[in-house]
């Protein structure tokens, strides 16, 4: 079963690759400052990352910016455990394709918006993840840089270590902050 499921990972990863290069999407290079809309991707499997997502949500509109996030979780039991808001929307990793991909109309919905920055706080790499990131039209995307699949236009490195969320947003908001667009 475990040879199974990881052929069909491997088989998934080198599809998205194909998909994504397939994106059309008008690049371009935006700070917090100069994005209007933003798409956060995160992962809510822990719950402290939720809280943490939330509270970066929050800041982001209280800045004036569009923000819609997705959130991935567990399964279908855990959506009942989470806060229903506006500008939030979870999907399960258990309901998946036979190559791992998301099954969800809120991930299609999401990847289909051209937001100006597509920020992934997600700290270790997830097949689920990786599509959101490869397929979406974001202008600019943004993410901790992963081995397997890095999608990001901007990525940050941790040397090997994987980071907590909040640290990870808060040198995000550092870099999109100092950075200015030319």
């Amino acid at each position: 079963m475990k040879i199974l499921l990881q052929t069909r990972q491997k088989m998934g990863c080198k599809l998205l690759r194909k998909k994504a290069a397939k994106v059309q999407r008008q690049k371009s290079y935006h700070n917090i400052d100069s994005a209007a809309s933003i798409g956060l991707l995160f992962d809510s499997t822990v719950q402290a990352n939720y809280f943490s997502a939330r509270r970066f949500i929050t800041s982001l509109v209280e800045a004036g910016k569009n923000v819609d996030a997705l959130g991935m979780v567990l399964n279908e039991e855990m959506l009942r455990y989470y806060t229903p808001s506006p500008n939030i929307r979870l999907f399960s990793i258990e309901k998946t394709t036979l190559f791992g991909f998301p099954n969800n109309q809120h991930v299609e919905d999401f990847i289909k918006t051209d937001y100006d920055i597509l920020i992934n706080i997600c700290t270790t790499e997830n097949l689920c993840v990786d599509y959101v990131m490869g397929l979406s039209r974001a202008k600019f995307k943004v993410s901790i840089k992963f081995p397997e699949n890095d999608f990001a236009d901007f990525a940050l490195e941790y040397n090997g270590r994987t980071p907590e969320t909040d640290e990870l947003i808060n040198r995000i908001k550092q870099y999109l902050t100092v950075i200015s667009r030319k």
